[in-house]
């Protein structure tokens, strides 16, 4: 039995191939630690997903027969975990089941496969037939190769091998009951997330505010001045920014967009707090704040992966419709309270 684990959360359609998640967690006993997307009529599974994706070392995506129950935007916690996964960066495994020619599948799971095949490469098909420890052995080997992660190691052995740091890790939720977990300590705890991001539900109130801090220069009697300052938006300022941005964005895109509304207002924060300052240049969130942004408007449902991301060397987004509703509908509130 190795002495090494990752964590693996499994993006799939809950409670769907129950033989083939099992087969996928007898296959991981001795490998890793999983765990599962759950059923989207838990008001936390949004939540639940985005939480282990961001804390896992990979992912496996299992498609099967079924795009999933939806959340009240329409789309599946699959659907939902997927783009999350995408958004960190996370490596993933595909799983895509061959469906047969007289298999009657539903026009979202098409195109929710449609996408995947389009913005991935080394993905594997199998069939209700198909040996998937077999499978999985040739397609987990190369995904571990192509991109090293430190792992999880037993207590016992801990001296003997790199380790990332001595804190305890604590039981992964949700945890396959296939596997046995040892007494281990964690090596090398990746980012926590964010209270505030952890805190969000899957929708954002228009009148809500988010909080992020942008860089600048000051200019004050011919010096220069680099200065660091905390700036709020509602999410309807950063709505109608998104309405403005050309219909399909890269994430430098969203970035620049984010940085001219931060310059609409930065001077007036930055002469607050330095009177003599008399300009202001260079307005940019910071990175770290960038991503949190980006992640949130992807778990809103607020922005996605545009079908030519598979034709670039970047990732595009573009607005959703159901942001665009959004947008829509509180313009029409405005109007009709003049």
């Amino acid at each position: 039995m190795s002495n090494r684990r990752y964590h693996i959360h499994v993006i799939c359609a809950a409670n769907e191939q129950p033989l083939v998640l099992d087969r996928v967690a007898i296959f991981f006993q001795t490998r890793a630690f999983l765990t599962y997307d759950v059923s989207s009529a838990l008001p936390r599974a949004a939540l639940y997903g985005r939480q282990c994706i961001e804390e896992s070392d990979y992912t496996v995506v299992v498609i099967g027969d079924s795009y999933g129950a939806t959340h009240n935007t329409g789309v599946s916690q699959m659907h939902l975990s997927y783009f999350s996964a995408k958004a960190k960066l996370k490596p993933m495994l595909i799983l895509i089941k061959t469906q047969q020619e007289n298999t009657e599948v539903s026009p979202q799971l098409k195109e929710f496969i449609r996408l995947v095949k389009r913005q991935n490469i080394g993905i594997y098909e199998y069939t209700s037939t198909t040996d998937i420890d077999r499978l999985l052995i040739h397609a987990y080997e190369d995904m571990i190769e192509r991109y090293p992660a430190l792992s999880w190691v037993r207590e016992n052995t801990v001296n003997a091998s790199p380790s990332r740091a001595n804190a305890t890790l604590p039981t992964p939720p949700h945890t396959s009951s296939s596997s046995t977990i040892p007494s281990i300590k964690q090596v090398d705890s990746q980012p926590a997330v964010s209270e505030a991001f952890d805190s969000l539900n899957q929708s954002l109130n228009l009148t809500d505010t988010f909080e992020f801090q942008y860089g600048a220069q000051a200019y004050e009697g011919g010096n220069l001045t680099d200065v660091t300052m905390s700036l709020s938006c509602t999410w309807q300022e950063i709505l109608s920014t998104l309405v403005k941005i050309p219909s399909a964005f890269s994430s430098y895109g969203l970035q620049s967009a984010i940085n001219r509304l931060v310059t609409t207002r930065a001077e007036y924060g930055i002469k607050a707090l330095m009177p003599k300052v008399h300009a202001v240049s260079r307005c940019q969130i910071i990175q770290n704040d960038l991503s949190k942004l980006q992640r949130l408007l992807i778990a809103a449902n607020w922005i996605q992966l545009t079908n030519s991301s598979s034709r670039t060397s970047q990732e595009l987004w573009k607005l959703t419709f159901y942001a665009k509703k959004i947008y829509e509908d509180s313009q029409s509130k405005t109007v009709s309270a003049l």
